[in-house]
């Protein structure tokens, strides 16, 4: 597990009281060091959203003095909307990084037409997601997922529900865990990794993804029996981006190496660029990503997801533009007024100007065809203006594409095997 040093942990009374649930957040607290250890009420939980000022999360890059979250260890709840609701209504505040613990199946519209067309025509498909931890101790300076961590501990109690939010999903083959998180930080006194992997180990057509994310944490992957049935996922950048912008995580060649360790007891690895920042270097560094990234793993799918979510001024208060290509932080500057009047609100499309996006994937999709010409690559979070751009060179439409975690997007799947060699030999 990653060690961190909170300020403060809470522990809410239900855990407390459940003697499963209190040993792995004993097992978790002992693996810290933290300051403070409390056990709260819901009310006093509530209270405390106020009082430590978690409503207000600002990026990493934004805080004067970084350190690490606050930490909350709650139970997941499985007894339905009204009663979320009933509960809300008497402490609003658990809605806050749903201290309140009902957000463990939840679906993604992103690829339902009114989700694209309020989201303005940003590209992603929907599919159903695990979640069970919301925040991360990495310090990523675009984040805004520090401040708190919640982690809900009652794992037993999730798994009752595997099986039919696996029948929820239909004919939905890929299942990720946890994008609101980078799991591997708490892993492996969380304990969940290894019950998912052998969980889904048993399951036909059905995959589970990890979101390894920016952790390099993954030996306690490496004996468990998964039986192909898992898949893990890295968000990779180059060596300016990763020391610059990416505090405490891993370097990019730690993440490589892990995946390599992974990639040899049989999991399935991707990559994902994300966020892709042009850093004064981007050309070169990314190149030489690409490069050992090949000459030490096979990945099925790559996905290119370039820097956004937030508008210039956003970015400006937690990323050093110093750091930058001046060509590019030109170009954001420039544009910032027009994005702002075309009504973009998340993904692709800000803080950079579609032309200067279009010069980062052009370059990361012709080296990565350099070096792999069979990889499959897909874009991210993009905008249809995008996709009519590169959808050529990428072999793929935004109606109908592979992905790192679209729900169709594992072995077995017609377009999948399609688009991906039958082996994917590991490099000697």
């Amino acid at each position: 597990m990653l060690h961190i040093a909170p300020e403060k942990v809470y522990i809410t009374e239900e855990v407390q009281a459940r003697p499963e649930c209190r040993a792995r957040t004993e097992r978790m607290i002992g693996a810290m060091s933290p300051g403070e250890v409390r056990v709260v009420s819901l009310r006093e939980l509530n209270d405390l959203v106020q009082q430590r000022g978690w409503k207000s999360l600002p990026r990493w890059g934004e805080m004067q003095e970084p350190h690490d979250p606050d930490l909350v260890f709650a139970l997941a709840r499985f007894d339905g909307e009204a009663n979320h609701k009933e509960l809300l209504a008497r402490y609003p505040n658990l809605s806050c990084r749903d201290l309140a613990g009902y957000q463990t199946l939840m679906f993604r519209p992103d690829g339902e037409p009114w989700w694209r067309q309020q989201m303005q025509g940003i590209v992603c498909q929907s599919a159903y997601q695990l979640h069970s931890i919301i925040g991360c101790p990495f310090r990523c300076a675009y984040c805004s997922f520090g401040t708190i961590n919640r982690v809900l501990v009652n794992i037993e109690e999730y798994f009752e529900h595997l099986h039919d939010w696996l029948a929820l999903g239909g004919e939905q083959r890929l299942w990720k865990w946890d994008n609101w998180a980078d799991v591997n930080c708490f892993e492996p006194e969380y304990g969940a990794s290894a019950l998912l992997v052998e969980y889904f180990a048993r399951q036909q057509a059905k995959y589970l993804e990890i979101y390894a994310g920016k952790s390099d944490n993954v030996d306690h992957l490496l004996p468990l029996g998964h039986n192909g049935q898992t898949i893990i996922q890295w968000s990779v950048g180059g060596a300016t981006q990763t020391s610059s912008f990416e505090p405490r995580t891993a370097s990019w060649e730690e993440r490589i190496e892990a995946a390599r360790k992974c990639q040899q007891a049989g999991y399935l690895v991707r990559y994902r660029f994300s966020p892709i920042i042009p850093v004064q270097r981007w050309r070169e560094e990314n190149t030489a990503l690409i490069e050992r990234i090949f000459e030490r793993t096979s990945p099925d799918v790559i996905s290119l997801c370039a820097f956004g979510w937030m508008d210039l001024a956003d970015a400006e208060r937690c990323l050093d533009f110093g750091a930058l290509d001046p060509d590019f932080v030109a170009a954001m500057r420039a544009a910032a007024p027009f994005l702002r009047e075309r009504g973009y609100t998340a993904g692709g499309g800000r803080p950079m100007p579609h032309e200067a996006r279009y010069v980062l994937f052009k370059h990361l999709i012709s080296e990565i065809r350099r070096v792999s010409p069979g990889t499959v690559i897909a874009l991210c979070l993009e905008t249809e203006e995008m996709w009519q751009a590169l959808g050529r060179e990428l072999g793929q439409s935004p109606r109908n594409y592979v992905c790192n975690c679209g729900p169709m997007c594992t072995p077995g799947a017609p377009l999948y095997d399609r688009l991906v060699p039958e082996r994917l030999a590991a490099p000697a």
